[in-house]
């Protein structure tokens, strides 16, 4: 909950309780409402209007009349009951539904970032009909975080486009858009187009969403591996992200629903190669950069990547020897060829997920993951997350308080997930890309929900 919001809410009990339940009345209510009223004005200016503050300022409104009217003529139609039950709802609407806060990065570095639009002039658009555009080419938006020694301006919002893009990512979660309307209000701590820092180098890693996913929310995980001096990117995989709006303002819309297709195994097989395709694609475009050819380190490329992403990522590293290191998210293993479960990766990986898939609409074999570590070829590591589910492994435990009853994150609280999730990520890749001492992996030891295999 934001600052202003929270006191207006406050402000709110306050002035229900004394009006309505309260039997010594106040007299000077109106003074705190006319407090209310500033703060109201205070609070859209600096915080931003959204509408899941509404029933908030009307409640003012409505104790305003109440104190001009009168009491007796107001409660005939607005008893106690129905105040408890009002106040209920306007104090709950924002406080299930908040402007979260990113937790902010512990490492030494400030974040740039930079957007792309990049264009394969190889490789024709699979997810497109040839009669609907013959020449249709793979393209992708990509997103660069970087480390930089000082930043200006404001950080960038949580997402771009919400207008646009609320519907699909509602659709993702199995709720309305508007719902989410709220979330551009987020602040990250991104600064748009900073300079990079010269005279040093940084190892790159890409990481890649799952299945109606998009690169922004696992920005909590992003902006810690870049604070700690990496380079990360981060495509919207076309057609597998719930919506991606190109900068010219062209978008591509999700088209990954297959589930029940008789051939939907090997569509699967086919979209992840496309998928792995788009890493080895940005790479090269990472390679080939001006900017940043001088700021990444390239034999230290390491790939991550959550759910679907984490399939992409490990058959990314089978494929392309320019990876080094290799972590998957609550991996999606079923679309893997089995040619890759058996002969493994020759790369350190790890896997961090959740207990059981039984509650998936996607559910993967976990004799698949048993298989694939045994056969890595070079310290293959397992850990769960005990109490966790799905989108665990994502921002998405932030996006609401009652998330565990909503959507599919577990138990653990919020920032304790997000914080296990970086400290495994960062500690990972800092010893297998930095070559740290970083008693990994006994420095996890302190986190109980973690469980090694």
């Amino acid at each position: 909950m934001r600052l202003f919001e929270s006191i207006l809410l406050l402000i709110l009990v306050v002035l229900i309780y004394q009006l309505v339940f309260s039997k010594q009345k106040d007299k000077q209510p109106m003074q705190l409402l006319f407090f209310a009223l500033i703060l109201i004005v205070v609070q859209v200016m600096f915080e931003g209007y959204r509408w899941q503050m509404v029933p908030a300022y009307l409640s003012f409104g409505i104790l305003y009349l109440r104190l001009k009217i009168g009491e007796l003529k107001f409660t005939q139609r607005f008893n106690k009951f129905a105040w408890g039950l009002w106040a209920l709802f306007t104090v709950g609407l924002p406080v299930v539904s908040p402007v979260f806060s990113l937790p902010q990065p512990t490492g030494p570095f400030l974040i740039g970032t930079k957007l792309y639009h990049w264009i394969d002039q190889t490789r024709p658009e699979w997810f497109t009909p040839n009669d609907e555009n013959p020449n249709d080419l793979r393209e992708l938006l990509v997103q660069v975080w970087y480390p930089v020694e000082k930043v200006t301006g404001k950080p960038v919002p949580y997402l771009y486009n919400l207008n646009i893009r609320a519907d699909g990512i509602g659709a993702a979660g199995g709720f309305p858009g508007f719902l989410v309307s709220h979330i551009d209000l987020v602040k990250t701590h991104s600064f748009l187009n900073e300079t990079t820092i010269q005279n040093k180098q940084f190892p790159l890693l890409i990481l890649s969403h799952g299945i109606t996913g998009y690169k922004e929310i696992h920005t909590a995980l992003i902006e810690e591996l870049t604070s700690h001096g990496y380079v990360v990117a981060a495509p919207d995989h076309t057609y597998d992200c719930n919506l991606t709006v190109f900068p010219d303002g062209h978008i591509a819309d999700y088209r990954s629903d297959i589930t029940g297709y008789p051939d939907s195994v090997q569509i699967r097989r086919q979209q992840l190669n496309t998928r792995v395709a788009d890493i080895r694609f940005i790479l090269d475009q990472m390679l080939s950069d001006d900017e940043f050819h001088n700021v990444i380190d390239f034999d230290k490329v390491g790939v991550l990547g959550h759910s679907y992403g984490g399939s992409t990522a490990i058959q990314a590293a089978y494929e392309d020897s320019r990876i080094k290191a290799v972590l998957a998210l609550d991996s999606w293993m079923n679309p893997i060829p089995e040619l890759i479960i058996e002969q493994g990766i020759s790369q350190p990986f790890l896997h961090l997920g959740r207990p059981h898939w039984d509650d998936s609409e996607y559910p993967t074999s976990p004799a698949r993951l048993v298989r694939f570590l045994k056969n890595v070829r070079k310290d293959g590591i397992h850990y769960t997350l005990q109490g966790a589910r799905h989108l665990d492994f994502s921002d998405v435990p932030l996006y609401s308080t009652i998330s565990n009853y909503l959507l599919e994150t577990g138990s653990v609280a919020p920032l304790k997930t997000i914080s296990i999730v970086n400290k495994v990520v960062v500690s990972f890749f800092d010893k297998f890309l930095k070559n740290k001492s970083n008693q990994f992996p006994d420095n996890l030891k302190i986190f109980q929900e973690l469980l090694k295999h």
